[in-house]
């Protein structure tokens, strides 16, 4: 096998990588800008500060400012990384500054300004973190063959800090202390900046530089000469625009259906919990199926996700078909996610990956916006009907998707490159 060739991972590599892997995308979720410290700040600014949904949509909006140029940062990462510590050095930084922002917003009052800048830099340090976290699983999952296990990891692991963050979050939202709230999400930062002193040879190379790739020379035009990459962004920016999905299902539930912010967290929580079996099981999927195949019938399942929502009358059924919506959508998001890393160009992981994640959040942002205008002036039935519709798109960009990216299972992918290699 020459140096370039990809290198299966053995098991204990697997499971090196995995527990490497599920630390990190643990830590780093917790900071999302819908993380913990989100749905106390939501219900502040409602119950609080009385704004309305598209107020609260608005100070997202311009909350996640930074998100929306993750791009740049992707290519910073690409182009440059620190000599000592690689990506670790971006898990530092980002984690440092997380750590420092929480403090400083715990002990400044909870204004709207200053929760406006804070929560500008909260998404500005997030964005060094998930961006140094997004390139390193792009580029171990491509190097090691472990596309389909990676992305199936990083949605099963990823969900648990959403979990807790609707658990807690919900719970602390009752109590209207937003400093608590901040107090403990510095304790949590902590873990990205120590982090970045766990050292491997399965994920870094010596003892500083990343895993080996490709010396690529930096061409952002390679990007937009390959479709695939190109058209599993959009597919994830579809996926996620879901105008009926963020601030207009908060108020319907709470205002309509009457739940409070404790039991709306657990809606969430359940939402995302029912997630977590469908990813395990496409840990199992995407050795029998071709990921074309996963991503057409996870698509068919998901695109009515938002539908049962209007027939629920009461608390209890919210809980029901929360559970509903998670199942519906485990097999679309896991494969979409797998697409993204599959497609990707060699030596624009981070790039790629910040250009879905910045479209994740300006488009996420402002078809919150839009739910939220939609949701005001004619309540929540428009905002079901644009996301489905908008889900169901998702099937004729699939049409483009080349087949030379999704025809075969991740276990051919990797008996294929074996092969090759002479293995």
């Amino acid at each position: 096998m020459t140096s370039n060739s990809p290198a299966p991972a053995k098991w204990h590599q697997q499971l090196l990588i995995s527990l490497y892997f599920s630390c990190l995308f643990v830590g780093v979720g917790m900071h999302t800008p819908s993380g913990l410290f989100s749905l106390p700040i939501q219900s502040y600014l409602k119950n609080s500060l009385h704004l309305g949904s598209q107020s609260v949509s608005l100070f997202g909006l311009i909350t996640a400012i930074p998100l929306y140029l993750s791009f740049v940062l992707g290519l910073i990462r690409d182009t440059w990384q620190p000599r000592r510590m690689g990506d670790r050095g971006y898990l530092l930084i980002g984690g440092l500054g997380l750590t420092a922002t929480y403090m400083g917003m715990a002990l400044l009052p909870p204004t709207w300004s200053t929760l406006l800048v804070g929560t500008l830099l909260i998404a500005l340090f997030y964005l060094i973190v998930s961006t140094a976290s997004s390139a390193l699983t792009t580029l171990v999952g491509q190097q090691r063959l472990m596309t389909g296990r990676l992305s199936a990891l990083a949605n099963f692991v990823g969900a648990v800090p959403v979990i807790i963050s609707f658990l807690v979050g919900g719970t602390l939202a009752g109590t209207g202390s937003l400093r608590s709230v901040f107090m403990l999400m510095a304790l949590i930062s902590a873990s990205l900046w120590l982090q970045a002193f766990w050292r491997s040879s399965v994920i870094f190379v010596s003892s500083s530089a990343p895993l080996q790739k490709e010396r690529v020379r930096l061409d952002i035009r390679l990007l937009f000469q390959h479709r695939a990459a190109l058209l599993a962004a959009l597919i994830w920016i579809l996926w996620n625009f879901a105008p009926g999905a963020n601030t207009a299902t908060y108020y319907y539930l709470t205002n309509t259906i009457k739940l409070t912010d404790a039991q709306y967290g657990q809606y969430q929580a359940i939402f995302t919990i029912a997630f977590c079996p469908i990813y395990a099981l496409y840990g199992l999927l995407y050795r029998r199926y071709s990921l074309r195949q996963l991503l057409f019938w996870g698509t068919i399942i998901g695109f009515p996700q938002l539908v049962p929502l209007l027939f629920i009358h009461t608390p209890a059924s919210a809980m029901i078909v929360a559970a509903l919506m998670g199942v519906m959508g485990g097999v679309a998001t896991a494969a979409y996610y797998d697409l993204l890393i599959r497609a990707c160009p060699k030596g624009l992981e981070g790039t790629l990956m910040t250009i879905a994640g910045a479209g994740f959040w300006v488009f996420g942002k402002w078809g919150d916006l839009l739910g939220s205008w939609l949701y005001d002036h004619w309540k929540y039935l428009p905002c079901v009907a644009v996301t489905t519709v908008l889900y169901a798109s998702i099937l004729l960009v699939l049409a483009f998707i080349p087949h030379t990216i999704t025809e075969d299972t991740e276990e051919q992918s990797t008996h294929r490159a074996e092969e090759y290699a002479g293995v």
